[in-house]
């Protein structure tokens, strides 16, 4: 009878999965989502088109995050944060304002709203510094 016991024991223990012993599922730091305010995604700077596009690659290369490819011409980045896709788009207002504008890829705004905003950020408070070309 105690033989049978431990059968049965050790064979409900060990061959049924039970909910018990299913491993937990940590969610990581990307994963985790927020809603976004849509105001946060574009911003106007007083600097040229030029100068904003060389600052936003430097703010995304201060991050770590994954740039994917560049278009100096349309002044486009498309880079990456953990798995999300980002396309950050420059415009020109006017000869000294410029305009920026960073969007998800897959038109899904629930992610943390701290990728744009540093990047933002890094932009305002190096916005003094100008780029030039070295010949």
């Amino acid at each position: 009878m105690k033989k049978l016991l431990i059968i049965l024991f050790v064979f409900t223990s060990f061959l049924i999965k039970n909910e018990c012993y299913a491993d937990a599922i940590v969610p990581q730091a990307s994963i985790i989502k927020t809603n976004s305010n849509l105001y946060d995604f574009s911003k106007s700077y007083k600097t040229s088109s030029e100068n904003l596009l060389y600052l936003l690659l430097a703010a995304i290369n201060e991050h770590h995050y994954l740039i994917e490819e560049i278009q100096f011409q349309t002044g486009s980045v498309l880079f990456k944060v953990a798995t999300k896709e980002f396309l950050a788009s420059i415009s020109t207002k006017d000869g000294y304002n410029s305009f920026i504008k960073i969007v998800p890829i897959d038109n899904s705004y629930n992610f943390s709203p701290a990728v744009i905003q540093k990047i933002h950020t890094y932009i305002e408070t190096n916005n003094g510094i100008k780029f030039q070309k070295l010949i």
